[in-house]
């Protein structure tokens, strides 16, 4: 017995470690708070210490899927946390490029641009903008503080980002490819709000199946098995 038990407490310490070894980095810039900080690193800790448990006291067996639990849970988190952070961040570049191309059209230079959007426009977006007009306001070129943006903010910045650096860097003209990049960024939200849509069906699929098919076999079924029952009697 003491085998077993040695075997399935090895296991799951070797699943959830290389779990927490193999987990993905965050990219965003700002530090977390020290309670979400704490809370991070003692999850490993506890999952371990769960899974330790349940494999002495229940089973072995047990206790690996417990740590399976334990390594697939954090990992599934923050991949919806990085589908929703990208999903917002979709969903406000439209106004963001609007709004630059609206600054540059009245007669606004690259940095007032950024600055002033910055500062009105809400979200990570605008507060992208803002780090990085601030960081050019302290003495560091605009475009080489732009270029962090798709690390700290998101990847669907960086053809904002890219439009901005040349026109920093090289002088190019910043209002028409705003302006299509205005296009492109509605056409791929829409695109992502048409994905949603279609997914909706799948989504459904289980909350109808479980809600209306006992309802169905109640309905439809139970009273022609309980009439042919009745029937075959003596």
């Amino acid at each position: 017995m003491a085998l077993p038990i040695a075997l399935g407490l090895l296991w799951t310490a070797v699943v959830v470690l290389w779990g927490w070894q193999a987990r993905p980095r965050r990219v965003r810039s700002p530090s977390p708070s020290p309670t979400q900080a704490r809370s991070s690193n003692r999850a490993p800790a506890v999952g371990l210490a769960l899974a330790a448990v349940t494999a002495l006291a229940v089973h072995p067996a047990l206790g690996v899927g417990v740590g399976l639990v334990v390594w697939i849970a954090p990992h599934r988190r923050k991949a919806q946390q990085l589908q929703r952070k990208q999903a917002e961040i979709i969903e406000e570049l439209p106004e963001a490029i609007d709004l630059l191309r609206l600054a540059v059209s009245s007669g606004l230079n690259i940095h007032l641009a950024v600055a002033e959007v910055g500062e009105r426009l809400p979200g990570q977006v605008g507060a992208g903008l803002r780090g990085a007009a601030g960081q050019a306001h302290s003495g560091m070129r605009l475009a080489d503080a732009l270029e962090a943006l798709p690390e700290t903010v998101g990847e669907p910045v960086r053809p904002l980002v890219r439009v901005l650096i040349d026109g920093d860097r090289y002088g190019t003209e910043l209002e028409p490819a705003l302006e299509q990049l205005a296009a492109d960024s509605r056409l791929l939200r829409r695109r992502r709000a048409e994905e949603q849509a279609r997914r909706i069906p799948v989504r459904l699929l289980l909350p109808l199946v479980t809600c209306i098919l006992p309802a169905f076999i109640l309905l439809t079924l139970a009273p022609v098995i309980a009439e042919t029952l009745t029937s075959l009697r003596p």
